[in-house]
Parts: structure tokens; sequence; C-alpha cells
């Protein structure tokens, strides 16, 4: 069963807070994730396009996707659905998950 990736507002808010360079990597996890979820989540055919992808359990439901230790991808998932929640450092993914 594939997954399928949806995006919640706050992570179109979160956006606004990266440089350009950083949107960049946060497109370059996105399209990595969709490889991970289109293939059954198969960490090997998404490391084929970036091959520092990681895709981890933070603690249930969240999930956090990255090529680089710098910018993270926070994800919800239910079921058959991904949401993605927030774009952003260590630091902004330690206090998102605080505050859950």
């Amino acid at each position: 069963m594939s997954l399928t990736l949806f995006f919640y507002s706050s992570f179109d808010r979160s956006l606004h807070t990266l440089d350009r360079g950083q949107i960049e990597i946060v497109r370059r996890i996105l399209k990595a994730l969709t490889v991970y979820y289109e293939s059954n989540c198969s960490l090997e055919d998404a490391q084929k396009i970036e091959s520092r992808f990681f895709y981890k359990q933070l603690r249930k439901p969240y999930y956090e996707a990255g090529i680089e230790n710098k910018i993270r991808v926070v994800i919800e998932r239910v079921g058959s659905e991904c949401i993605a929640i927030l774009a952003g450092n260590h630091d902004q993914v330690k206090r998102f998950l605080a505050n859950q």
C-alpha cells in the first residue's frame, strides 16, 4: 500500500521562515519523500535520487524526513495519509514536539 502526502497550512507558514537555500533543500526532501511513499516505503529507492535521505519516527504519529541534518520535514502519519506539518531546523522540530 502506498502512502499519500498532504500538507497542512502550518507547513506553508513554516516555509516563510526559511531562506532560498533552505527552501531548495525542502523541495529535495519532498521529492525523495514522494518516491519513498510511492515505492511502498523503500528507503533504497528514495536514496537513488537523494543519497543521504533519511526517514525516522520521532514518536507516534510524528516522523521526520531529511537529506541533510540542518533542515527537516515533520510528518504526521495517520493510516495511509501523511501530512507535512513543519519544515525547519532541529530546534524548530524540538519546539514543535514539546508543544504536542
